[in-house]
């Protein structure tokens, strides 16, 4: 172990000790009996009434979404992780774990790994310092479904509703798309009885209490993405099996631990890919494992990137290998809800999408579990199409066929760019020619200063074959701008850069840009105009 793992080792045993003692000491006043305590009893009726006032957390949401922060926030400091070199020697562990002062509560038997907490500490201490480096020891942090956007950070952002299949260019004959697949959905579960699912294949494994009732909502919502059965809410592989992997109690709240159990246990029932439309704010080495041990599998992993508008991914999503997806809007662009940073990798659909619920309902569903869902039917689509495919290959199709988004190139914001079902599934039908608008970008550093403020308009061929010739034309401000662009290979982009005069920051920005083919018929035609209000912050 390094020097710096051992501090913070040694500070983690530390506390636990601290806890520990307090927790005897109170035992030794009297104070843990089988009497609730008073406090106790207002914690309880305090949350219960916080589920019920902050049910609703969103306007155009007609469903009752029964959390709106973690029911239990802090971290339990005697829920501990411990993870060995060998098995053999978590095995030799777990036999005598009792009499050095620990108590074994799970394993993860393939990783190597223990959950645990501390029955004598002065024991513990002994037996950790006895382990030395071999040991990694470490919290078992809190893991949840990405909360619901908040409503100011969806307003003014175009909703997809129904139309998020037909926007990514999914044909409507794709009934047979994901035959042979099986996709796991790690959630809080999946209301098997809901219209959009029936005929679906799907199996149902549980890892949490049963005890407690539950929550399908969120679990329906990705599966209808993936595999939906109804005709005017057809999955992006609707014929793959989904395995539902319940990791998640009723408040849509979990543990790094169970989440691990659950990539293991859907790695080792066939799975080809797993979903995680869930987060965590803190990584756990257990939970990295588990998912390298899918990925060398060969499994699949995608995950959403948080809905808290932060510049930090959350995990399991920034962690290597795995799809990070986060979420836009019909305009392409990227939704001020999804967080940004390292471990975005693409973008989806992701506001104001309709989706099943549970109890047969149908909502309104935004976030960047839902764009996480589209890419993981996408991915599970093409992978049965092409079986001879292997991990490296498949991310290159999805990313070298993403469509761009306003700002050139890989960014923080929408990774490799916007998924492209049509693109995917046309990349070898030759002679495909299509110019498209996508978007405009404006460098925040600009915006900062005074006077003149740069501004770029790009153009991509989203086409098969190069395009020769192009014309582009700009208006804005009572300014008409063309361009001829020419020599275009498909999924590049060129970029023309304007500029906006004075201040700005007191009426909206109007632009109009349209792209048009010379001599080529273009194959779609509604993605070669654009317009767009753009509001700018004030320059000082």
């Amino acid at each position: 172990m390094t020097p710096r793992r051992i501090f913070g080792t040694l500070l983690l045993i530390a506390f636990i000790g601290l806890v520990w003692l307090m927790k005897h000491r109170r035992e030794g006043d009297g104070e843990n009996d089988s009497t609730v305590s008073p406090s106790h009893t207002e914690e309880r009726v305090r949350v219960e009434n916080r589920l019920v006032l902050n049910g609703n957390l969103s306007q155009d949401l007609n469903f009752t979404f029964p959390f709106g922060e973690f029911s239990n926030a802090h971290l339990d400091l005697l829920d501990i992780t411990l993870g060995f070199p060998r098995s053999e020697s978590a095995n030799e562990f777990e036999t005598a774990a009792y009499a050095n002062g620990f108590e074994v509560l799970e394993s993860i038997p393939s990783l190597g790994v223990l959950r645990v907490r501390i029955t004598d500490f002065a024991k513990a201490m002994d037996t950790l310092d006895e382990l030395g480096g071999g040991l990694e020891l470490a919290r078992n942090p809190r893991v949840r479904l990405p909360q619901l956007p908040e409503t100011h950070r969806i307003v003014g952002e175009k909703g997809f509703g129904d139309q998020a299949f037909d926007w990514l260019g999914a044909p409507k004959d794709r009934k047979h798309w994901g035959e042979g697949m099986k996709v796991a959905i790690l959630d809080s579960g999946i209301d098997l009885d809901h219209p959009f699912l029936r005929g679906a294949r799907i199996e149902r494994v549980s890892l949490v209490q049963e005890n407690e009732g539950s929550f399908l909502g969120h679990g329906t919502a990705i599966a209808s993405i993936i595999a939906g059965q109804s005709e005017h809410n057809l999955g992006l592989a609707p014929s793959a099996s989904i395995l539902s992997v319940e990791v998640l109690d009723k408040f849509g709240e979990g543990d790094a631990f169970t989440v691990a159990r659950g990539v293991v246990e859907a790695t080792d029932r066939g799975s080809d890919l797993i979903n995680l439309s869930l987060g965590s704010d803190f990584s756990s080495p257990v939970l990295e494992s588990a998912v390298a041990y899918a990925r060398e599998k060969g499994v699949v992993v995608v995950a959403a990137v948080g809905n808290e508008g932060m510049p930090e991914v959350a995990f399991p999503a920034r962690y290597e290998g795995v799809v990070g997806v986060t979420a836009v809007d019909r305009m392409g662009r990227p939704s001020a809800f999804a967080n940004y940073g390292e471990g975005v990798d693409l973008s989806a659909p992701g506001v104001r999408v309709d989706t099943a619920w549970e109890e047969d309902q149908i909502v309104s569903f935004s976030g960047t579990s839902g764009a996480t869902a589209f890419v993981s039917g996408a991915l599970v689509a093409e992978m049965a199409k092409s079986p001879h495919l292997n991990e490296s290959q498949l991310m290159e199709i999805l990313y070298e066929n993403a469509n761009e988004v306003e700002k050139p190139g890989f960014d923080e914001w929408t990774g490799h760019g916007v998924l492209s079902v049509a693109r995917m599934s046309n990349r070898n039908v030759e002679g495909i020619s299509d110019a498209a608008i996508v978007g405009y970008y404006f460098d925040p550093q600009d915006l900062k200063g005074g006077g003149t403020t740069p501004f770029l308009v790009t153009v991509q061929n989203q086409g098969t074959t190069w395009l020769n010739n192009m014309n582009l034309q700009v208006i804005y401000k009572g300014i008409e701008k063309e361009y001829l662009i020419s020599n275009l290979r498909p999924g590049e982009t060129r970029s023309e850069r304007l500029y906006v005069e004075g201040s700005h920051g007191d009426e909206p920005l109007s632009i109009y840009s349209k792209v048009r083919i010379v001599g080529q018929d273009d194959h779609t035609p509604e993605n070669n105009v654009r317009r767009s209000t753009l509001e700018l912050p004030a320059q000082r």
